[in-house]
């Protein structure tokens, strides 16, 4: 029997990426759960931040951000960036980036992907800044790439090594592969039969 917790949005995992925009002239991170695809094609996401975070005033200066997906590795780093406001520490003494040549976003040399964002639309719900926005080049590292049949993709998540967060306060990182989409649920019969 399920009992009722409250509204809490419980969706895990989570992941935590470094939502990176130029704020007063230089780039600052933001350590941010609260981000999400929405769509492949375009290639869409959603990131909710804070009125208050020194990140958002960059983001809607420029209209333009980064998200950065760090590993297991920089998990120190990760909850230290979401510990300390830009305001008071400059991350860009922390962390290296070059600015996405698109949006201009600072790019985190240390993460294996990023994605240039640029704004499409901004939403205000309380003092939550909701951006969705348009991915408009994704960058990735040559060592997490695979190439097959004429097709460059992504290596699987087990070896990106992605930092996980679930509403226990705690990280995680990523378990075993249990199949391939579109593929796996073939083995249910209603839908084999189908």
């Amino acid at each position: 029997m399920k009992k009722p917790i409250g509204a809490v949005p419980y969706l895990a995992p989570i992941p935590i990426v470094l939502v990176g925009a130029v704020v007063d002239g230089r780039p600052n991170f933001a350590t941010v759960g609260d981000c999400a695809v929405l769509g492949l094609h375009p290639a869409l996401l959603v990131v909710s931040l804070h009125a208050d975070h020194h990140t958002t005033r960059g983001v809607l200066a420029h209209r333009a951000f980064s998200v950065n997906v760090p590993t297991e590795s920089m998990v120190e780093l990760v909850d230290a960036f979401g510990m300390v406001s830009g305001r008071d520490v400059d991350k860009s003494r922390l962390l290296a980036s070059t600015p996405g040549p698109h949006t201009g976003a600072p790019l985190a040399t240390l993460c294996p992907i990023s994605l240039e964002c640029r704004v499409h639309t901004t939403v205000e719900v309380g003092r939550r800044r909701i951006f969705v926005a348009h991915v408009v080049e994704a960058h990735v590292e040559e060592a997490h790439l695979t190439a097959a049949d004429g097709t460059t993709t992504v290596a699987p998540l087990t070896t990106l090594r992605p930092i996980l967060y679930a509403l226990d306060g705690a990280y995680y990182g990523v378990g075993r592969r249990l199949g391939t989409s579109y593929d796996i649920g073939r083995s249910v019969p209603r839908v084999r039969d189908a």
